[in-house]
């Protein structure tokens, strides 16, 4: 009985450590922004916009902080629903469609990227399409983000075992091993500076983390740096 006692205050204190640090974090995220947006409005009204290019660049500039803290809140919006009601109702997605759509639109954004897309055959999950697309994005973009533009790109799903599996496999620098266990934590960034510069706000991954949890499905990573690394998810 000791022992179970100990037990779980230990889980109720590490539970309350989780939640100070996502707070804390949350905050820090938001307060960036916040700050921007605070500071271009005290310039203003102190007159500080000499000319309309000045004024033009200062709105811009707004209106990027506005969107930026705008994408921070949807994103803990759509964690705080999976946490509390799990997954929508799912629906038949085939697998092959998704990634070559998704090809298409890398090939857009990155034109000079090599992007392949392996599915023998097709693969069918259930799942909202929506999240599915969201999980698998989350994926690519990161991969997009810190490879090289002229780094392959390779998207597969395959099934097995009554499985689903897909993989985004990258050919860019790689993640360190202290890294890893710590990548689809909320608001976690292995290379802090450089996330920020690049749009980055460290819920990508965490949101693929409750959506395939919420869909009884499985999640990962494997990387060598200096190789590449490899993102992938299974789902029933």
């Amino acid at each position: 009985l000791g022992r179970a006692l100990n037990t779980m205050i230990d889980t109720t204190q590490a539970t309350e450590s989780r939640l100070r640090q996502f707070v804390s974090d949350a905050s820090h995220e938001l307060r960036t922004p916040l700050t921007t947006l605070r500071g271009y409005t005290a310039l203003y009204e102190a007159g500080g916009f000499e000319n309309e290019t000045d004024l033009d660049d200062a709105m811009r500039r707004m209106a990027n902080e506005a969107a930026r803290m705008s994408r921070i809140v949807e994103d803990l919006l759509l964690l705080a629903k999976l946490d509390e009601h799990g997954a929508p109702e799912p629906e038949s997605v085939e697998l092959g469609s998704v990634l070559r759509d998704l090809a298409s639109d890398i090939s857009v954004v990155q034109p000079a990227r090599p992007v392949t897309v392996e599915c023998p055959e097709p693969v069918v999950v259930m799942i909202d399409r929506d999240h599915l697309i969201q999980a698998v994005t989350a994926f690519t973009t990161n991969a997009m983000r810190y490879s090289d533009e002229s780094a392959e790109l390779i998207l597969s799903a395959t099934q097995s075992g009554g499985r689903a599996r897909v993989e985004v496999r990258d050919r860019g620098p790689g993640i360190s091993d202290d890294d890893l266990p710590k990548l689809f934590d909320r608001f976690y960034r292995a290379d802090s500076a450089r996330a920020r510069a690049t749009g980055g706000n460290g819920l990508g991954l965490a949101i693929v983390a409750s959506i395939i949890l919420s869909n009884h499905g499985t999640f990962g990573v494997q990387s060598i740096v200096g190789l590449g690394s490899t993102f992938w998810f299974e789902l029933p």
